[in-house]
């Protein structure tokens, strides 16, 4: 997802997912830095009576790398997953070179419990890269194989008991650790599934899948609040739509109304938003566009619409259903979302008493609240003023 999409809301079902793991992962990004500076501390404090004299040198290194991987959670994208796959497989591979190569320089041959130590401090840091080995699978070995087994087989190949016991707990360790990241990856992709699952219910008409009333409300007044982009409200109405209901019974007004939602959705351009208002209301929010691109793209739904016959719900009688539009441009009226739709409505309306299937773009805003819009199936009276 670019930055122009995350910052107006408009996030489709790729973007979307994305996203979530782009924010889940970014929670768990300041682990990173968190375990090597502390892991630094942790060392230090633990081996402090062998340390060597340089040892400050290798605490400014361990405090920079620390430094720079917090730095570096800019990086992670929530457009490309090949970024956030990236941010953690280069900065598990720094770190587990950085504490292996800590291992073997600071290991402490002359002393089993600081040796044991040790392995118990890298053991740690290990489990605190958890979280990103069920992100990202080869992030364990990334991190594990320069980490952790150096010592282990150093530990292994010692020739007394507490040592190889603890070289071979950490090849354990290491099976445990691939065990853990495939039970929580499975468990963040099945909780991730489930909160897009919820919020598209709640965001989302469950008849023809387009977005609801309420979430085109507020993608419109997300646009209106950043006022970067000039848009474009259309609002369509179908024509003819309740003799059919009428004739044909509800089950096939269902499948019309599913139909047309799938024309609506493969007409607008990607990044815009298509809703259904109830009934057989429609609106488009058509960001970065003038009057001539959302007549453009409204003649496309007409045509596809005129084509659709009664029969695609298995009616063999009834009259053809056709579409109404009215459009109102921001950049032309220089009124909020709700007077937008409101001008919109206005030109459907007017579409229809002007023979249907028709397109009227909207040249004012109504200054008062309007009184029920008539359907076109009704007798037609003089036209009311916008």
């Amino acid at each position: 997802m670019n930055a122009t999409q995350q910052s107006h809301g408009f996030i489709d079902a790729d973007e979307g997912r994305n996203w979530q793991r782009a924010r889940d992962l970014r929670c768990f990004a300041p682990l990173v830095p968190l375990s090597t500076a502390g892991g630094c501390l942790a060392v230090t404090v633990s081996l402090w009576p062998v340390l060597p004299e340089w040892w400050p040198g290798w605490l400014a290194l361990g405090l920079g790398l620390a430094l720079g991987q917090w730095l570096s959670r800019q990086l992670i994208g929530a457009a490309l997953a090949a970024r956030r796959k990236f941010w953690v497989a280069v900065n598990a591979l720094v770190a587990g070179a950085f504490w292996g190569g800590t291992s073997i320089v600071l290991n402490p041959s002359g002393s089993v419990e600081h040796q044991l130590l040790l392995a118990f401090v890298l053991a740690a840091i290990a489990a605190v890269w958890l979280p990103f080995y069920a992100f990202v699978r080869p992030s364990l070995v990334a991190f594990a194989v320069p980490a952790l087994l150096p010592v282990a087989f150093d530990l292994l190949t010692s020739p007394t008991t507490p040592q190889t016991t603890m070289g071979s707990l950490l090849f354990v360790l290491i099976a445990a650790f691939a065990a853990i990241a495939e039970i929580a990856g499975r468990m963040l992709n099945a909780e991730s599934a489930a909160r897009r699952a919820l919020y598209h219910r709640a965001t989302h008409d469950p008849l023809v899948g387009l977005a609801n009333r309420a979430e085109f409300h507020r993608r419109a007044q997300t646009l209106e609040i950043m006022r970067t982009h000039a848009y474009a409200v259309a609002f369509v109405d179908l024509d003819h739509f309740k003799q059919v209901n009428d004739s044909a019974g509800h089950a096939c007004g269902d499948a019309l109304l599913r139909e047309i939602g799938a024309i609506l959705r493969q007409a607008i351009r990607k990044g815009d938003t298509a809703a259904r208002l109830g009934g057989d209301e429609f609106a488009l929010l058509m960001r970065d566009c003038n009057a001539a691109e959302a007549a453009a793209v409204a003649a496309t739904i007409l045509e596809r619409v005129a084509a659709v016959a009664p029969e695609v719900c298995g009616a063999t009688r009834g009259p053809r259903v056709t579409a109404s539009i009215g459009i109102a441009c921001s950049a032309d009226l220089c009124a909020s979302p709700a007077a937008l739709l409101e001008a919109a409505d206005g030109a459907c309306y007017r579409a229809k008493r002007g023979g249907r299937n028709r397109i009227e773009i909207a040249t004012g805003i109504v200054s008062r609240a309007p009184s029920p819009r008539r359907r076109a199936d009704q007798p037609l009276v003089a036209d009311s003023p916008l």
